[in-house]
């Protein structure tokens, strides 16, 4: 349904020789720039042995990092916030991968194909894998989830795999500490048992 909305938005909101994703993208990041909202969500997401396919030909499933920290990122080359937010994620990244945690970007509602993408990840030296593929394809995880509404949005799986909450906009290396840290402790002390 969601991509049903998005497709009659570029239809109908882009003047004729306007990049199709430009005054959408603008739109979706403005809306959600500022956001911060914060959703607490305990349920496991069903299916994630859905096998994705990386910007680097690779494969993967969110399920083989069961016991790790997962956040799921949501966004798009074109979304000025989701831009923003990856040194931050890099970082963040490099920094608490010995402890557990695991970044995976979904490029989702891009126009970018998968050569000028893995330009782009090159450009901005990435370190965590890109998940690209085709909307359709994709969908079924935003929708397992909770749904992915605007970007960027990340989902931040425990140890078990269990979604336990959702950061609606842009993520800061402090957001990413006092959002991120407390789970680390917490499920590290629990993963231990």
């Amino acid at each position: 349904m969601v991509k049903q909305w998005y497709r009659q938005l570029v239809r109908l909101s882009v003047p004729t020789g306007w990049p199709r994703w430009g005054l959408v993208g603008m739109v979706c990041c403005v809306l959600l720039w500022g956001g911060g909202g914060r959703l607490a969500i305990a349920d496991a997401p069903p299916g994630l042995d859905l096998t994705l396919q990386t910007a680097d030909g690779k494969t993967l499933r969110l399920a083989d990092w069961r016991g790790k920290v997962v956040l799921v990122n949501f966004w798009a080359t074109w979304c000025p916030p989701c831009r923003e937010e990856i040194p931050a994620l890099t970082r963040f990244q490099a920094r608490y991968a010995d402890l557990g945690v695991v970044v995976v970007g979904i490029n989702y509602m891009d126009q970018a194909d998968q050569a000028q993408l893995v330009q782009f990840i090159a450009q901005h030296h990435i370190n965590y894998p890109i998940v690209y593929g085709d909307p359709d394809r994709l969908e079924p995880l935003a929708t397992q989830l909770g749904g992915v509404f605007g970007l960027p949005i990340t989902k931040l799986l425990d140890r078990q795999g269990r979604m336990v909450a959702t950061h609606v906009g842009g993520l800061t290396e402090q957001d990413l500490q006092e959002w991120v840290a407390p789970f680390l402790t917490t499920t590290a002390a629990t993963a231990e048992k």
